[in-house]
């Protein structure tokens, strides 16, 4: 089953202000920033937290709004799972992660934006993406990176 999320206007707004914040501070503290696209860092930080909202709006479960300078830890916690949230706005884009394991992480899920539409396509484990199998280069350095056929499906 896919997961889809519809957002408000005002919920956007929200998560985008959340995204220039947390760049904000990120910088200011001279967290590595770490991205594998090719896409505007702001971009990037905005989407991430629309992903994180989403996902989070959906399971009704913790959403942090913080920003403080942080580096690997998860997004949320979903059945005592520890989930990173990766978000793309390509509808075939992959789940990918830097080569540096995050122990701090069970789980990975893939968010596709598309305008007020957030889609979760599916989930896997931390071990399932972090392997020497799914080591590519798109053209940023090496990286994990899992086509969304390889996901597990959500449950109802």
């Amino acid at each position: 089953m896919t997961i889809e999320v519809i957002l408000t206007p005002h919920d956007l707004s929200i998560c985008r202000m959340l995204g220039n914040m947390r760049t904000m501070v990120a910088r200011g503290a001279a967290v590595k920033d770490t991205q594998m696209g090719k896409q505007d860092p702001l971009d990037i930080d905005e989407n991430g937290v629309i992903g994180e909202y989403a996902f989070c709006k959906h399971w009704n479960i913790f959403f942090d709004p913080t920003a403080y300078p942080r580096s690997g830890s998860p997004d949320c916690i979903l059945h005592n799972r520890r989930f990173d949230i990766k978000t793309t706005t390509y509808e075939n884009g992959r789940l990918t992660a830097t080569l540096k394991r995050n122990s701090d992480i069970d789980c990975y899920a893939l968010a596709i934006l598309k305008n007020d539409k957030v889609i979760f396509p599916g989930w896997v484990f931390a071990d399932e993406l972090c392997t020497e199998k799914n080591i590519i280069n798109l053209g940023h350095g090496d990286g994990y990176a899992l086509e969304q056929s390889a996901f597990t499906a959500w449950k109802q």
